[in-house]
């Protein structure tokens, strides 16, 4: 699992600037909705400004947090070496296995603010 997470994240590498982009274009207009500022219909972009930054702050950490895990190593290294890289790949599982959740949790909220969205 973490290797493919590790997979995407160096895809994601290459649009790392867009994220940020979108990320802070999304914050800004998330901060104008919320004080009601002129120029901005309050509660028309409210939503989707929320969902992009979560998104974006979402693929921002897949990206930096899975973009070096350490490698599998072999038998004939010495104990000291496998048990620090099991403990090291463990910890990487764990966050994985967090992130894959927090996803899919992400991703129901997705729907569910959408669909209020649209009702509105």
């Amino acid at each position: 699992m973490i290797e493919r997470l590790q997979r995407i994240a160096t895809i994601l590498h290459r649009f790392r600037a867009l994220i940020t982009f979108l990320g802070i274009t999304s914050f800004g207009v998330f901060s104008l909705s919320m004080f009601n500022n002129p120029w901005i219909d309050g509660n028309v972009w409210l939503i989707p400004s929320l969902l992009l930054l979560c998104w974006s702050l979402a693929l921002f950490s897949l990206l930096s947090l899975f973009q070096r895990i350490p490698d599998k190593v072999d038998k004939t290294s010495p104990w000291r070496k496998r048990l620090s890289n099991s403990f090291r790949r463990g910890a990487y599982g764990l966050a994985g296995a967090a992130f894959v959740a927090l996803s899919s949790a992400l991703l129901m909220l997705t729907y569910q603010l959408l669909r209020a969205w649209s009702m509105g």
